[in-house]
């Protein structure tokens, strides 16, 4: 429907031509002109076809020009043969129509080059849009992989240093939270293959890293949840909410003596999905790192993933750090790979 509707400035262009070369009446035009346009636009559906073969990066520039040139001279021809053929049929019906024609011919079929021409470069043009958007979308699945095949081993490291610190504390916990450990990297493999899982398999991933964790600061680790029945079924990429767990266990509740409470809510507002992770910090700790591997982490996925559809908010405010993640709601449409 769109690529009709393009030609209909066209044929009004070719018409006023063919009037301006021509002694021919309105209706004489439009008798000659609108089919003429029509065969002109099927035949130009063939210049994809041409500039496919002939593609711009890897054919030489005289073999560019001769391919090109002798397709719209071709076009040319069939169309001056379409016309000539079409006006003595109309010739029958208005006489001397074809006498009137004839000053038009050089007219049209110059015309007709040029558009020929005109639609072989809107071809390699589409070509290359399309050849960018592919580079794109290659690049970004690239990207999206590398930062997914760092968290497992990010958190596996900090892992091992809790087990290890718990050996010669108490090995009942230690042997506890291999368990855990083991479940939780047994899931979050599974999971993380996938492109996209539902909000709820997201958060009960990150219930089983809580536990992981729960046998590490037992009581001194505490977690409230908020969350919208509504929001269950939001396709999220796998690993998006734990890292902001993580990063909240870390840099916060370890910090504290007392340890604390982490709140987790998971909201939807319209087509976006509103999660935030809040806990309590000790603003005279030692900083280590800006944000974190782990932030940092989830905001590169989210750009490489969403672009600026998506956002990843950070707040500090007297002695509470709350992450706020913003992403647009996807229905779930089963398991992507």
């Amino acid at each position: 429907m769109n690529y009709s509707t393009g030609w209909l400035p066209v044929g009004v262009m070719l018409g006023f031509l063919l009037h301006a070369s021509g002694r021919m009446s309105r209706h004489e035009i439009a008798a000659t002109t609108i089919p003429i346009t029509i065969v002109l636009a099927v035949l130009c559906l063939s210049a994809w076809f041409v500039a496919r073969s002939s593609p711009l990066r890897s054919t030489s520039g005289w073999k560019l020009a001769v391919n090109h040139t002798v397709a719209a001279v071709c076009a040319s021809a069939v169309v001056l043969v379409f016309a000539h053929v079409w006006v003595t049929v109309l010739s029958h019906f208005l006489p001397g129509l074809n006498r009137r024609f004839e000053t038009s011919v050089p007219v049209l079929g110059a015309t007709s080059w040029l558009i020929y021409l005109l639609a072989l470069a809107l071809a390699h043009v589409w070509m290359a849009m399309e050849s960018s958007r592919r580079a794109e979308l290659v690049t970004r699945e690239a990207e999206l992989k590398a930062l997914k095949a760092q968290i497992n081993p990010h958190f596996l490291f900090n892992s091992l240093n809790s087990i290890s610190a718990l050996t010669s504390v108490d090995a009942v916990k230690a042997r506890d939270m291999c368990i855990q450990l083991s479940n939780f990297l047994r899931s979050s493999l599974r999971l993380g293959e996938l492109t996209s899982i539902p909000l709820a398999e997201e958060l009960a991933l990150t219930k089983s890293y809580l536990d992981v964790e729960q046998v590490r600061f037992g009581q001194r680790l505490r977690v409230t949840q908020d969350f919208d029945d509504g929001c269950s079924d939001c396709d999220v990429p796998p690993l998006l909410v734990q890292p902001l767990v993580e990063n909240a266990i870390k840099h916060g509740i370890a910090m504290l003596a007392e340890g604390g409470e982490i709140a987790m809510t998971a909201h939807r507002n319209g087509q976006h999905l509103e999660v935030t992770v809040e806990n309590p910090f000790d603003p005279d700790a030692p900083v280590m790192g800006k944000s974190g591997f782990g932030l940092a982490n989830v905001r590169s996925r989210l750009k490489a993933r969403y672009g600026g559809a998506a956002r990843l908010d950070i707040r500090v405010d007297k002695g509470r750090y709350r992450v706020a993640l913003s992403l647009p709601c996807e229905e779930r449409r089963g398991i992507e790979r």
